[in-house]
């Protein structure tokens, strides 16, 4: 069952809601979860983090997901040959003015 409100917003708002009119309730709901949440001792990206985990937008990390220790996944770094990048970039500047 729907249930229709009116509501009264500025002109601004309502343009952009126009094109958002399909999604709206989505809106809504996912707004009030946000707005209900105790998030007074989370920062900014820990509170969008937790909206993103609550709407399943993001799958919480887990280290059993890894069958080895991220440690024994680092390759060792290839040694090239030739001058370091530091000075080919200095040579390519040219001298400074």
């Amino acid at each position: 069952m729907n249930t229709t409100i009116s509501v009264e917003i500025p002109a601004d708002l309502a343009q952009q809601l126009v094109l958002l009119k399909p999604y709206l309730a989505e809106i809504f709901k996912l707004g009030l979860q946000h707005w209900r949440a105790p998030s007074f001792t989370l920062t900014p990206r820990q509170q969008v983090e937790q909206l993103w985990a609550n709407t399943d937008l993001i799958v919480p990390y887990e280290a059993t997901w890894l069958p080895l220790p991220v440690s024994s996944i680092r390759q060792k770094p290839v040694q090239a040959g030739g001058k370091p990048a530091s000075e080919i970039i200095i040579e390519q500047r040219g001298p400074l003015p």
